[in-house]
């Protein structure tokens, strides 16, 4: 993955973008467009002009807080022009680490402005540099530390001051862009007393004026040469890497093991099969062996899926909210529809509204929308107490519902249009007081589907 990441930015830095705007052909080319916050460094292009038109002065700019260089206007021949763009970003532009891409414009005297875009990167001076020491073994008298340039940019006159359980100093050098120098160090510090396992390193870079702080992680190894490391990531869906590598020049026999409860372990898989377990009350003690031939590696994977145990729980609480808040609903409305079959053949509809008090409420009104094209039969059921047929809209009212008192509200609606497909209509509404306060709500919205309704 690291190599991926690697290759997909190399190839990202030393791309070149072609750009047409009428007279004006531009090729880019970055030859460092990393910035470091903390320095004042630009980044830095090659610029191939290729002038389809006459030869006239131009000057390059930006409308962002970008400073482009050259500053002065300067001659565009006929033909190409190779010619150096030097971009430095504005202070707060530079305390925003990431990609920056922001357009630029050529104004011409006679081909007018041609804009374009520039991509620079902008990192903090502690993520350029990693260092990577390399595992001691108790009998070595010398370390290896490995200082790596990770961005495209130049790092000249750099001082790197460090620290560790084993030795220290300082060092003083230049990297080239995605570089990596290995600085041999002498152990100057007593370790005898210290126990196999990782250390940290600590430094700090300093380049100008400016400095941070970098380290890295130093395995010191067993006697038999061999080192042990443990990861872990992820929390639904965890996975445990063990890992034992032999340094040394012998082999050795190893072993691994991890401890499960009688929970996590129903849901656990691994890489390798054990070849022992041992149950101890509620945990399992899952062992694994190998024999290492040198420079040899052995790695378990140990996966714990609680997808399924976290979906349950979601589902649980999701349900448990859901009966709270219904059991909490003062007034409930269910609407229902059926299909009227009627001597002329016409398109029809019978709604039924079922409002249901679960505390009792005063002054409810019963609000529900008849759908466009459709009439109301007014000969059926109980008569609204009001229609609006500006807004199609029918009224009921009531002084109160009492708590546990159902009341239902049949109609039926019909249109001489012929109705073909899926017809819906909209939810009703319950308006009423309780304790003083003036609350709503609502019913389910109501679909009727037919290939063929009416004639």
């Amino acid at each position: 993955m690291k190599k991926l990441k690697f290759l997909f930015f190399l190839l990202l830095l030393i791309s070149f973008t072609t750009l047409s705007r009428g007279e004006l052909v531009i090729e880019k080319i970055a030859k460092e467009n990393v910035i470091i916050s903390e320095l004042k460094n630009p980044a830095v292009f090659d610029f191939i002009v290729d002038n389809k038109g006459l030869k006239e002065d131009v000057r390059i700019y930006s409308l962002i807080s970008v400073t482009i260089e050259p500053l002065d206007k300067f001659l565009l021949n006929e033909g190409k022009n190779n010619f150096e763009v030097k971009a430095y970003p504005g202070v707060k532009l530079r305390a925003k680490p990431g990609f920056l891409n922001f357009e630029y414009q050529i104004k011409g005297s006679i081909s007018g402005i041609t804009k374009d875009s520039l991509l620079i990167k902008i990192v903090p001076l502690n993520d350029v540099l990693t260092i990577e020491p390399s595992p001691l073994h108790p009998m070595n008298s010398e370390a290896e530390i490995v200082i790596r340039n990770m961005e495209n940019i130049n790092l000249e006159n750099l001082t790197l001051t460090f620290d560790s359980p084993f030795y220290s100093g300082e060092e003083k050098f230049s990297l080239k862009p995605f570089e990596k120098k290995p600085i041999m160090v002498k152990v100057n510090k007593e370790t005898e007393k210290l126990t196999a396992g990782d250390y940290i390193v600590m430094a700090k870079v300093k380049i100008e004026d400016k400095e941070a702080d970098v380290g890295g992680i130093i395995k010191y190894l067993e006697s038999e040469g061999t080192s042990y490391d443990v990861e872990s990531k992820g929390t639904i869906i965890k996975t445990t890497v063990l890992r034992k590598k032999n340094y040394g020049n012998t082999p050795v026999d190893v072993k691994l093991n991890i401890n499960k409860d009688i929970i996590s372990r129903l849901f656990t898989s691994y890489s390798i099969d054990p070849v022992s377990k041992e149950r101890k009350g509620l945990s399992v003690n899952y062992v694994w062996e190998k024999n290492l031939s040198p420079s040899e590696s052995f790695e378990v994977k140990v996966t714990t899926n609680y997808t399924i145990p976290f979906i349950l729980i979601l589902l649980i609480i999701a349900v448990g909210i859901f009966a709270k808040i219904y059991s909490q609903t003062a007034v409930t409305l269910n609407k229902r529809v059926s299909f009227v079959n009627t001597k002329g053949g016409h398109f029809a509809l019978k709604v039924n509204l079922t409002v249901k008090a679960r505390k009792h409420v005063d002054n409810v009104q019963i609000i529900d929308r008849l759908p466009d094209m459709t009439k109301l039969y007014e000969k059926f059921g109980k008569a609204p107490d009001k229609i609006d047929n500006a807004t199609k809209r029918i009224f009921w009212n009531l002084d109160r519902i009492n708590k546990g008192e159902e009341r239902v509200y049949t109609y039926i609606i019909y249109s001489d249009l012929k109705v073909v497909g899926k017809f819906e209509l909209p939810a009703a509404t319950a308006v009423f007081e309780k304790d003083g306060k003036t609350m709503e709500a609502w019913s389910n919205k109501t679909y009727f589907a037919s290939e063929s309704l009416g004639r």
